[in-house]
């Protein structure tokens, strides 16, 4: 298992980037309890989803439960990390954010009933889950404010100039950033940096259908969310310029 270390992890896991194949890797480094949530100690009979995105639950944990935690995940905005307290170690993996909503819109159609029949066209265009999941997301995580009140990482919030300013301010200070085609060097800092030992866990949720696009969806995909194509250009110029100042 890994060595203890102060402050404890926090995943600021986006959706479609990586995130549920690091959990397995993360899983594999420490001891039972250690990782939240976990899923005897951090069972809900109401929602079973609950501690795995919901802030209240995540704000509500007792102090015994979380003298245990060494590693915090989830789906959780990177406000969650001022709201909880701290201080932590803080990491996430960002993605293209076409690439990250092609894959979404695929999960959509490999696992929910009610898009199964239809094309990833008009997946992306359902009212509910384009607001919540797809326009802007990675920026969003980031962008939430405690004055928001966010109930969980679905808030739906419009990201303006101050919102985008705001969300590469809360990445600049995010301790280890990986870009989902970078994957490699990620572990390479978390091994160096921690100890930690990555094996062979197998991709998680990856889509292996040969769903295409047509060029006039992907690029409509990048209009409807320039602000996070553009946070997601701070996020390349943000890990080049920490590898160029690495030892």
């Amino acid at each position: 298992m890994a060595e203890a270390q102060t402050p404890p992890i926090f995943f600021i896991h986006v959706m479609k980037t990586g995130g549920a194949t690091f959990r397995q890797h993360l899983l594999d480094n420490f001891g039972p309890g250690e990782v939240y949530p976990d899923a005897e100690l951090d069972l809900t009979a109401d929602n079973p989803y609950r501690p795995n995105f919901r802030l209240d639950y995540l704000l509500s944990l007792d102090p015994a439960r979380r003298a245990r935690i060494r590693a915090y995940m989830g789906h959780f905005p990177f406000v969650a990390t001022e709201l909880l307290g701290g201080p932590f170690t803080t990491l996430t993996i960002l993605r293209n954010p076409v690439d990250r909503t092609m894959s979404y819109l695929k999960h959509c159609k490999r696992f929910h009933p009610q898009h199964r029949e239809l094309t990833l066209e008009q997946i992306y265009e359902d009212p509910f889950y384009q607001p919540k999941f797809i326009r802007n997301h990675q920026a969003k995580i980031f962008a939430l404010r405690a004055d928001d009140a966010p109930v969980s990482f679905m808030d739906e919030i419009e990201i303006d100039e101050d919102r985008l300013r705001l969300a590469c301010s809360n990445l600049e200070r995010v301790d280890v950033l990986a870009l989902h085609e970078h994957y490699h060097e990620f572990a390479e800092q978390l091994q160096a940096r921690f100890g930690w030992r990555f094996g062979d866990a197998l991709n998680w949720h990856v889509s292996i259908e040969p769903w295409s696009a047509s060029k006039a969806f992907l690029a409509r995909i990048a209009a409807d969310n320039a602000a996070d194509m553009a946070f997601y250009e701070h996020a390349q110029a943000l890990r080049a310029r920490r590898k160029s100042h690495a030892p």
